[in-house]
């Protein structure tokens, strides 16, 4: 592996603050979108789409950069370009007026920013490998600012006009492109140009099935996000409580990326993605019967496991089991898998918010524990393997 350019004990500092700016416009975006685009006049059903089809652009350009980025055993300049053409897309939703023009620059901003996350945890876990350090306790800044993100925007929604949001969003994805600017350009052993990246990663036993349990927990949330706020924004809840609301959750997460490494070490990979998927059951379940605010914060605080726990034993599981010089196409393969799932289910959210209210998340539930099903077969097709080896 080729050394990264600075010095190494800066680097979990450089990859924090690039963290820190992605989930701080996250922060901001995942609370407070849908309530910008129900602003400009979009429905429950039209925000489905949005957010379907821009889950789509993100699945279609993913792949290629990861692939650009395992041949070339570089991350760092394409992170800065992608980071340079998001900030410029989003600021053109200002003069986007309408479904349709919404629809398109929606597709142009989700393909540039899509593969910016997958290859950030490539480079991420690439640099740990030169320069150890917990991963967890570089990843929290990313939670910690999308507390002061989504907790922020809403004390200032309480007296500021709604289109805020947007410019809010911007100054964050701005933001982003800076600190990309500091990444540490840590390299990986270029791969092969004939070689077959993602054959080779699903031949990996059990590695499949836990992506594909992963996904159907993350894909629980699709309610959750693009309608969590409106739903309790129509049951009374301010926004200042809807945003610590979402940062009370993201709190809980924190706390588990704090013991990230010993966490993971104990319990294993693929059992902390059962435990996400056992979490985000009970959560759904519960968000469905209520919208009592003391109950709210109980169930609130399962997001820690729901997501926290699911994204920690994915990440592990791609490092532990796949060779470093495929680790952006692995990283990509998730997004992929991930992506087709949260496409899915977002659209099939706006349908089912549509006509259910708060019963829609009773079906993310029932995903959540689909995903449970997967991470148990998992385990039994690793153990397999290992038996006849």
């Amino acid at each position: 592996m080729t050394p990264e350019t600075g010095a190494p004990r800066l680097a979990p500092l450089r990859l924090a603050l690039f963290y820190g700016g992605i989930f701080l416009a996250l922060g901001i975006m995942g609370p407070f979108w849908p309530l910008w685009l129900k602003d400009r006049g979009l429905d429950a059903e039209q925000i489905g789409v949005v957010f379907a089809l821009g889950t789509l652009a993100r699945l279609a350009v993913t792949p290629y950069f990861a692939r650009a980025a395992d041949r070339a055993g570089e991350r760092k300049r394409i992170l800065v370009l992608l980071s340079f053409l998001g900030t410029v897309t989003f600021l053109a939703f200002r003069w986007a007026d309408g479904f349709w023009p919404i629809i398109l620059m929606t597709v142009v901003f989700y393909a540039s920013r899509g593969p910016v996350l997958p290859l950030m945890e490539s480079l991420t876990m690439l640099t740990r490998e030169r320069t150890p350090f917990d991963y967890g306790r570089v990843r929290l800044w990313g939670s910690i600012t999308f507390i002061i993100g989504a907790w922020g925007m809403g004390l200032v929604l309480t007296d500021a006009p709604v289109d805020w949001i947007h410019w809010a969003i911007f100054a964050a994805i701005a933001l982003t492109f800076f600190c990309a600017l500091a990444l540490p350009d840590t390299r990986a052993p270029a791969a092969a140009k004939d070689r077959r990246p993602f054959r080779e990663i699903m031949r990996v036993p059990g590695l499949m099935a836990a992506m594909t349990a992963a996904t159907c927990i993350q894909a629980s949330h699709a309610v959750y996000y693009n309608f969590g706020s409106i739903h309790w924004l129509a049951a009374g809840h301010g926004a200042d409580v809807i945003g610590a609301l979402w940062a009370e959750g993201v709190i809980a997460e924190i706390l588990l990326f704090t013991f990230a490494a010993a966490t993971v070490r104990r319990i294993g990979a693929v059992r902390m993605i059962a435990i996400g998927a056992a979490a985000a059951a009970l959560r759904w379940a519960g968000t469905a019967g209520t919208t009592d605010l003391e109950w709210l914060f109980l169930l609130q605080a399962l997001h820690g496991l729901s997501y926290g726990a699911t994204h920690l034993g994915m990440i592990h599981l791609i490092t532990e089991r796949v060779d470093s010089s495929l680790s952006a196409s692995a990283q990509s393969l998730f997004a992929i898998t991930l992506g087709v799932g949260m496409s899915a289910a977002s659209y099939a959210a706006g349908t089912l918010f549509a006509s259910l209210g708060g019963g829609a998340f009773w079906t993310m539930a029932a995903l959540a524990g689909l995903g449970a099903g997967f991470a148990g077969f998992s385990l039994l097709r690793r153990r397999q393997a290992a038996t006849e080896r």
